[in-house]
Order: structure tokens, then sequence, then C-alpha cells
């Protein structure tokens, strides 16, 4: 193996050590706060998402939160019986069901919005605005490049 590619090997495993390691600070952070709320960051992910798409499938979900299909659908069973989601068949594909969110699911979601973007931002808060806008950046391109 030649140095460079031992480099190269280095530099993966270190970026994908320190990215590991960047969400658990975010998770962490996040989730503490949420704890108050009784509220999971999975759980929340899934409400932001389809608050801000005005809906979606559980696919869609499991892809835009990273997680495998089935623990979405344990998730969103556990939203739908507190009233914050609703499943619906898809109007224009009868196959699917769409997720949507209650009246009393967005009244949740914009309840807790503000002190979880608190947490997140102090989670952050090493970093000034220029780095957090360069950091996105790179974030997007990576996980764009990589679907």
């Amino acid at each position: 193996m030649t140095a460079r590619r031992a480099s190269g090997q280095d530099l993966a495993s270190e970026l994908g050590t320190l990215i590991f390691r960047s969400r658990r600070r975010v998770w962490n952070a996040v989730a503490s706060g949420l704890g108050a709320e009784e509220e999971s960051i999975f759980t929340w992910q899934l409400l932001l998402h389809v608050v801000r798409r005005g809906g979606a499938s559980q696919r869609e979900l499991a892809e835009a939160v990273a997680q495998h299909p089935a623990g979405v659908g344990r998730a969103l069973d556990d939203l739908e019986g507190r009233g914050l989601v609703r499943r619906r068949r898809d109007p224009d594909d009868r196959r699917k069901l769409r997720v949507e969110a209650t009246s009393r699911g967005e009244a949740h979601y914009r309840k807790i919005y503000p002190q979880t973007v608190r947490h997140m931002d102090a989670a952050l808060d090493p970093l000034t605005e220029a780095e957090r806008v360069q950091l996105r950046g790179l974030l997007r391109k990576l996980i764009e490049e990589g679907t």
C-alpha cells in the first residue's frame, strides 16, 4: 500500500468518526430538550418532515430520516395513536399511504420547534455563522451525490 493510499484511508476513517460524533452531539442536545416534552428525536424528525412537506409516504419519510421503513412504521403508529398524524390512501396511487399531520400534530410541532432549534443551535455553538453555512453546503453535497 502506498503512503498516499494509507493517508487517504486515514482521512476517510477520521471523517467518518467525526461525522458520527457530530451527529451524536446534535442528537443528544436535541434529545435532552425533547425529554421534557416526552418526545423522541426520531418521532420529532418524522413530524417535522410531515408538517414541512404537507404529507409524505412512509418510504419518503424513511429516506428523509435515514431509518428503516419498519422502524418508521412503528414510530408512525405511535404518532397516529397520539393523534398527531393520520394515514390516508394516496389519491394518485391507491396502493400507497400518505402520512399527514393533524391539526393537533401541527400545533405540537409549532410548540416544540423553538426549543428544538435552541438545542440544535447550542450544539453548533462552536461554529460561526459562515462555518455553519459552509458545513451545510458540504453536507448537502455529500448527501446529494450519495443518492
